[in-house]
């Protein structure tokens, strides 16, 4: 009873997260969505020349950008079509969502249509649509992860996007994923952690801040894991392990405020680990939501002065098409995902959605200000994106619960306190 209603669950959430990551492909694709201009030949770009200078990064954001959708089109079509033929289905879905984009671009005088970006965007399209493929039948490895995953921390979607947030947070901190064991970019990456005055003097709300993310991670992690599991030490591993892989990615490194950060973090969670449950919720939230407003307010880093700058309402206006964009998504997101699946957790069934819409209108107040509050800070921009992540971030795991939880009866692990 309980697998069929997570198949229909998930059959029926999945075209709905598509079509959603499909408009923002159209926005992102098509912004200004002005100036449009005829074009002789829309798919002209298909004969053209290849590219006489390939980015490494470009490569990465045109695959990233449409592996999501290859995996959640393939999830929707899983129980519709045979895993091969959805694999196939979902990465020409991509494709002609792709052509379509690169065909309209050709319309716009400030977009540059490219038969790369295509072929790229089909093979993330691919690797999305075979990654939903492995989760239906994985192969040994993938199972035994699995088989990890089920003894180590509660079962249900709901705990595995709560896992979701703990990886978004470990990519947010390896983006650009462009690794590098070259000498100079290890000696860049470690030259903060012994150079206290890189590059600024000591920064103690950036320590403060992230010794409360990790905190608040950690907490977080014990919410998701089963009660007789002490993940502790693994966390400890898990953070370590992100965090000496950040040195080797290019333009990222790690400094000294972030290496003791951590070890603060990790060693509150250590201690807060025997906490009762509901202290390790409240303890959780509240950390992660000050590490996250702690870093909000942090002037950046070079920056003495700059004027007023007005509030921008143009969502994704300095996210699209670039890595540090996507990384910038990345951070702003994970923090409320992880917060809503927290107030979801501790919130019985009868009072989710009453709850899910109060704290939602906080999360936009808070949001807000903060926001309003970074046209004052030097190296800040006020912009209406972090609102609108931090509100999706905040909103799905509520409508996951809430969708998820249909047809459940009263007592069922879905419907009560995890």
């Amino acid at each position: 009873m309980l697998a069929q209603k997570d198949k229909a669950s998930s059959s029926s959430a999945s075209p709905i997260l598509a079509a959603a990551y499909a408009l923002l492909i159209v926005y992102g694709s098509l912004y200004p969505f002005s100036g449009w201009l005829p074009a002789e030949d829309m798919l002209a770009f298909l004969t053209a020349p290849w590219p006489r200078y390939i980015i490494r990064s470009d490569i990465i954001t045109n695959i990233l950008i449409y592996l999501p959708m290859g995996l959640l089109v393939a999830r929707a079509l899983r129980y519709r079509l045979r895993p091969g033929a959805a694999v196939i289905a979902a990465t020409a879905l991509c494709l002609l969502l792709s052509l379509t984009m690169e065909s309209l671009q050709a319309l716009l005088p400030e977009r540059v249509s490219s038969l790369l970006d295509l072929l790229l965007n089909g093979l993330g399209g691919l690797g999305g649509a075979l990654l939903a493929r492995l989760t239906v039948n994985p192969p040994g490895p993938l199972r035994r992860l699995a088989a990890l995953r089920r003894a180590w921390f509660l079962p249900g979607r709901a705990m595995d996007l709560g896992l979701v947030a703990l990886g978004l947070w470990a990519l947010a901190q390896l983006t650009p994923l462009l690794l590098s064991l070259d000498t100079d970019n290890l000696r860049k990456g470690l030259l903060p952690l012994w150079t206290p005055g890189f590059p600024s003097l000591f920064n103690w709300p950036q320590l403060t801040a992230y010794a409360c993310t990790i905190t608040g991670l950690g907490l977080f992690g014990t919410i998701l894991a089963r009660a007789e599991k002490n993940t502790a030490l693994p966390f400890i591993g898990f953070v370590s392990v992100v965090l000496l892989v950040k040195i080797l990615v290019m333009g990222r490194y790690l400094a000294l405020e972030t290496a003791l950060g951590a070890a603060i973090g990790m060693v509150l969670t250590v201690v807060l680990c025997p906490a009762p449950k509901p202290f390790r919720f409240a303890a959780g939230g509240l950390a992660l939501l000050a590490g996250f407003a702690l870093a909000e307010l942090e002037p950046a880093t070079g920056v003495i002065f700059k004027p007023l700058q007005p509030f921008n309402w143009i969502p994704f206006q300095g996210q699209m098409h670039n890595l540090a964009g996507f990384s910038e998504i990345l951070s702003l997101f994970w923090p409320f995902l992880a917060l809503g699946c927290l107030g979801a957790f501790a919130t019985r069934p009868n009072r989710r959605r009453r709850m899910a819409f109060i704290g939602g209108l906080l999360v936009l107040a808070f949001m807000f200000l903060l926001e309003w509050q970074q046209q004052t800070i030097p190296g800040r921009n006020a912009d209406i994106t972090d609102v609108l992540l931090a509100l999706a971030g905040w909103s799905l795991p509520w409508w996951w619960r809430i969708h998820t939880s249909r047809g459940e009866p009263h007592g069922q692990p879905g419907r009560t306190h995890p």
